[in-house]
């Protein structure tokens, strides 16, 4: 189990659903987030991208009851030496990815990115329960995150992670706790199991006769 203090005052932890405008609802079923695919349940809605800093491009962000409450995340094609997060600050020294990372130094990249995403300060981060897991054709591994936050809710989540073509694939949902990380954790774990690089092979036609 590891342990880092981080504040969790994070501007994407502080929007409620509706302070901010241009989401859009996620389709059920099989998603395109860049170069992933990941098969949604119902009732998600998608962040405009980078509303609160820290957004890579090509990432979404999604959520059921506002960003404050649960948050659904994908971070595809991160590059060896590259962040998971951007900062405008350009002292901030992000933590890097490498190529060769292995499964505990990606969990340790994991918790450093939160504790940078969320700012450090006053709240106690722990991974937990680090366990391989295959994304379609490529082995990953998920593990589980919690942060106990003074004054605030505190938040549980679920991470999964994965490299291929020696580029990370970077996936977590967190929410409050009780309630609403429980409301979708089953639901939010399945989408991040279902990730994988392979697109779905559409049905064939029925052949007339």
């Amino acid at each position: 189990m590891k342990k880092l203090r981080v504040m969790v005052l994070a501007p994407a932890l502080l929007a409620a659903s509706g302070c901010v405008t241009g989401y859009t609802l996620v389709t059920t079923g099989v998603n395109a987030v860049d170069t992933l695919y990941v098969d949604a349940g119902s009732g998600w809605n998608k962040a405009p991208y980078n509303a609160y800093g820290g957004d890579r491009k090509n990432s979404q962000k999604w959520t059921q009851d506002g960003l404050m409450l649960n948050q659904l995340v994908f971070v595809p094609e991160v590059a060896d030496g590259e962040a998971l997060i951007t900062s405008r600050q350009k002292d901030a020294a992000l933590p890097l990815f490498r190529k060769d990372m292995l499964p505990n130094e990606l969990e340790e990249l994991a918790q450093s990115t939160f504790v940078k995403m969320f700012g450090e300060g006053n709240a106690v981060v722990e991974t937990m329960n680090l366990r391989p897991h295959r994304f379609g054709e490529d082995r990953g591994v998920m593990f589980d995150v919690e942060a106990t936050v003074t004054d605030n809710p505190k938040l549980k989540g679920t991470v999964g992670a994965f490299v291929a073509n020696e580029k990370l694939y970077f996936m977590y949902y967190l929410g409050a706790t009780p309630y609403y990380y429980e409301k979708y954790a089953e639901q939010a774990d399945a989408i991040i199991r279902s990730a994988t690089l392979t697109p779905p092979v559409p049905p064939e036609a029925p052949v007339e006769g």
